[in-house]
């Protein structure tokens, strides 16, 4: 009795140990990455703009609409609203303009119930980044106690370290350090949603025991869908994992169980819906039609069953592009798309590179085998319609990004948690066997989604750093440039850009330096032989930039400006008093 209270108390431990390790790299991740916080004052991040339009009486960002966007014909046009929107100082990017004022067309509930409440108890404005951050910590913790629940109740003979693997599933096999890399406006709505669904699938937990207080149970869980709605509009289907309870007959007997699975939710739609109404004069509007974007939105065709197989294969399987510098995975091109589909950003398909989730799969298997009690099969079903349904909406959605995936691979990661727990508790050596399997993709699935996270973080930071350096703002761009060096020492983009900036101000040498240092790394790399090249002839070596024109030319023969730098060096060395040109 002893060992096992012993072997007990160190699983907590553990437990504990890993429970702290995920949220630093939550921590990390949010921190590091290019979000809001970018801006002087978090004040002015687009969900603390809706906070202030709450809190002075009004529905709209308190943010006026620049008086040139409301001059514009059609502001919705991408073309002519593009001085308000991509990179532009007015930060309207995805923001929805309708009859002169300004909203956000995600849901308002993290506004309400996140930020407000926040600025109310602190007098200050919460950054975006620690917002979602926050909201990812506390999903954690809500699945981590479903699974130490289930493990004391359904799994008691499980190894004592099956519960830490079972965490670290759910902390990273979920995607949230790939949502972590960019917690911005768009990634906000979808952290809340998920603490939402979470909470509900825990309450729910409680709710299959068919005992006690089942009915509050049901309620909870019936709310805690209903905000999460009021972010994500497309947790709509989760709803019917309401219905799970009534399977059970203590429960269909219950009329309080039945209000209980219904008011909440009901409330919580018909608060959406009045409050688009009072918006856009239609309850069914949420304003993306109304959206300023890189595209006309109006135009698009937003969801098609044309897009379900091609978007299934980019968020299940889509392989990445591996390199031999840190991170060393790296964003693949696209590849073939059907008509009219939009962007696809940062892709990689959960279960090639996250394979751990496949213990799912072992967990439906271990379930038949088995016969669990009602209860835990409840749970695995109401986890399995979360993870299908969800991955089944945003696949047929027209374009395909890496914050999609989180809507629904933190389900799927919890069913293949259940599925350790599961495994672990059968006893015999043909489970133990599993261990060489699912180990080593365990290993995998925690490395990779912070891997891929640090990618994505070094490369916002370089675009910003460009966009910057587009400004004339030399200061921003080298600060952008050095975090993304700092990030992934060997990235040959940030340290190009940072060259090319350094010679826009006319800070040849160091430029020269680090163009040198680049080729010197990265022979191959046509551009920095370019850059190199440039830089020679800007110091009036013409024979030395003239060899590196012709090595850049080699390696991009079809690049006309390349072409024409070597033509103009060659010129200029042969007449020493022309100038060379880039």
């Amino acid at each position: 009795m002893r060992g096992a209270l012993q072997s007990a108390a160190a699983e907590r431990r553990v437990t504990a140990a890993v429970i702290l390790l995920v949220i630093a790299s939550y921590v990390f991740m949010g921190f590091v990455a290019l979000s809001d916080r970018e801006n002087p004052d978090p004040r002015d991040a687009p969900y603390n703009l809706l906070a202030r339009g709450f809190l002075s009486g009004h529905l709209y960002i308190d943010k006026a609409a620049p008086q040139g966007l409301m001059a514009l014909r059609d502001p919705y046009d991408p073309d002519a609203n593009r001085p308000y929107t991509v990179n532009s100082a007015h930060h309207l990017h995805d923001i929805s303009y309708y009859r002169g004022r300004l909203y956000l067309y995600f849901g308002a509930a993290p506004a309400v119930l996140v930020f407000i409440p926040w600025h109310l108890l602190t007098g200050g404005w919460l950054a975006q980044w620690a917002a979602v951050a926050a909201l990812c910590v506390a999903g954690l913790l809500v699945n981590a106690s479903l699974l130490w629940s289930a493990r004391r109740r359904e799994f008691a003979a499980a190894s004592a370290w099956a519960m830490p693997a079972a965490v670290l599933v759910i902390g990273f096999a979920s995607y949230a350090p790939i949502l972590l890399s960019r917690p911005d406006m768009w990634e906000v709505p979808i952290a809340f949603a998920y603490l939402g669904v979470s909470l509900a699938l825990r309450f729910l937990w409680e709710a299959f025991r068919g005992e006690g207080r089942f009915a509050t149970w049901i309620m909870l869980a019936s709310a805690a869908i209903g905000l999460a709605f009021a972010a994500r509009p497309t947790v709509m289907p989760d709803a019917l994992i309401l219905a799970l309870p009534f399977l059970l007959a203590p429960v269909r007997r219950s009329l309080r169980a039945w209000a209980g699975a219904i008011i909440p939710v009901g409330l919580c739609g018909g608060a959406v819906a009045l409050y688009n109404a009072e918006r856009f004069g239609n309850p069914f509007d949420f304003g993306q039609k109304y959206q300023l974007a890189g595209q006309y939105v109006a135009h698009l065709r937003l969801f098609s069953a044309g897009f379900l197989s091609s978007n299934l294969w980019l968020y299940l399987f889509q392989p990445v592009h591996w390199t031999s510098i840190f991170p060393f995975a790296d964003e693949p091109p696209d590849g073939m798309l059907p008509a009219g589909h939009g962007t696809v950003e940062h892709m990689s398909g959960v279960l090639l590179n996250a394979p751990v989730l496949w213990m799912a799969l072992a967990a439906a298997l271990i379930f038949a085998a088995r016969r669990p009690a009602a209860r835990i099969a409840l749970a695995a079903i109401a986890a399995a319609f979360v993870f299908a349904g969800s991955l089944i909406l945003v696949s047929l959605f027209f374009g395909a990004c890496a914050r999609y995936e989180f809507e629904f691979a933190p389900a799927l990661a919890l069913l293949a948690a259940l599925g350790i727990l599961a495994a672990e508790s059968f006893p015999g050596p043909r489970w133990r066997l599993a261990r060489v399997l699912w180990v080593p993709a365990l290993a995998f699935s925690v490395a990779f989604p912070m891997l891929y996270g640090i990618d994505r973080c070094v490369l916002d930071h370089d675009y910003n750093g460009i966009g910057y350096a587009g400004n004339g703002d030399a200061l921003h761009a080298e600060r952008e440039f050095a975090i993304a060096r700092a990030l992934s020492p060997g990235n040959r983009f940030s340290r190009l850009a940072l060259g090319a900036v350094l010679s826009s101000k006319g800070e040849s040498t160091e430029a020269l330096g680090i163009f040198e240092g680049l080729v010197r790394d990265e022979p191959g790399y046509a551009m920095a032989q370019f850059d190199l090249a440039h830089e020679l002839a800007v110091q009036g070596r013409l024979d030395e930039a003239v060899a590196h024109y012709e090595i850049a030319h080699s390696l991009e023969p079809g690049d006309m400006k390349m072409l024409s730098a070597l033509d103009a060096a060659r010129a200029a060395r042969a007449r020493p008093r022309a100038s060379p040109g880039r």
